[in-house]
């Protein structure tokens, strides 16, 4: 797996709760660029915190949801704790298998 272009987790106070606290504390970012990467992270942390906790709920580990989705277990450890960029589809695919991860104003439908 290459290098992500950024680590979402870099731009919170408090990187190696990524993912897992529900709210963190974010850098103030100098420059429009920086504050659309730090938008970004809080985005994905939002994602992440919501995957894990239905993981939790259904009593599955990230190695099990690995497993569901076809998804390397690395790629997606490092995508769940902010080291490497989650993608859109990553999203769809843990509302199809794991549900409630989208609010339904997110959903679109």
């Amino acid at each position: 797996m290459s290098d992500p272009r950024f680590k979402p987790r870099a731009y919170t106070t408090e990187p190696n709760a990524f993912g897992k606290a529900a709210s963190l504390g974010w850098i103030t970012p100098v420059t429009e660029a920086e504050d659309d990467l730090c938008r970004a992270a809080q985005l994905q942390h939002t994602y992440a915190v919501r995957i894990n906790r239905r993981l939790r709920d259904i009593h599955k580990t990230v190695r099990d949801y690995s497993q569901m989705t076809g998804i390397g277990y690395d790629r997606l450890a490092k995508v769940l704790r902010g080291d490497a960029i989650m993608r859109l589809e990553d999203i769809a695919q843990a509302e199809r298998l794991l549900g409630d991860i989208l609010d339904t104003c997110d959903k679109g439908r």
